[in-house]
């Protein structure tokens, strides 16, 4: 797979700095997370963090050794191409159900919400407050839910399109 296509996935289904660490990894195969910090200027405890993301989307893979002075074990961390495509996917699957389930939810409920835009309750927990919000007290007004409604369809259309041309 293309770096280009890969940085893409990764900003997607991560974000715009995980993207800058493959890149890194792409171009510096066997890194350890000191030397991506290094390399792009990041907190080691940020590119740790970015570097357990990436590996729990198995993105990225590592190689542990152990240091033979300290006893500590250092990792070496590389990019797995071959896994973007799977794991970009079933990212875009899971994302298509859960906005599915959402759809479902705004659908099959009546929702409320404070005017201050403090809280945002089902009917059964505005009723328990006697459509009152619990934050600051306004009478709250139920909810039109009609432009989210729209938004959760064309994403849903949007994401079943690109299934149907993959």
């Amino acid at each position: 797979m293309e770096l280009n296509k890969i940085l893409e996935i990764t900003a997607e289904i991560v974000n715009e700095e995980a993207a800058q660490v493959v890149e890194f990894l792409y171009h510096n195969p066997g890194a350890s997370e000191f030397d991506v910090s290094e390399g792009i200027g990041f907190a080691v405890s940020q590119i740790r963090s970015l570097l357990y993301e990436l590996k729990s989307k198995n993105l990225i893979d590592y190689d542990r050794r152990k240091d033979k002075e300290k006893g500590w074990y250092l990792y070496y961390w590389k990019v797995v191409p071959l896994n973007f495509s799977k794991v970009y996917m079933n990212e875009k699957k899971k994302k298509l159900e859960q906005f599915r389930e959402r759809l479902e939810n705004e659908e099959n409920n009546v929702f409320y919400i404070c005017p201050n835009f403090c809280k945002r309750l089902s009917f059964e927990d505005s009723l328990e407050h006697n459509f009152t919000c619990p934050v600051c007290g306004t009478l709250m007004n139920e909810e039109n839910k009609s432009r989210k409604v729209e938004i959760l369809k064309r994403n849903i259309k949007e994401h079943e399109h690109f299934f149907m041309e993959s």
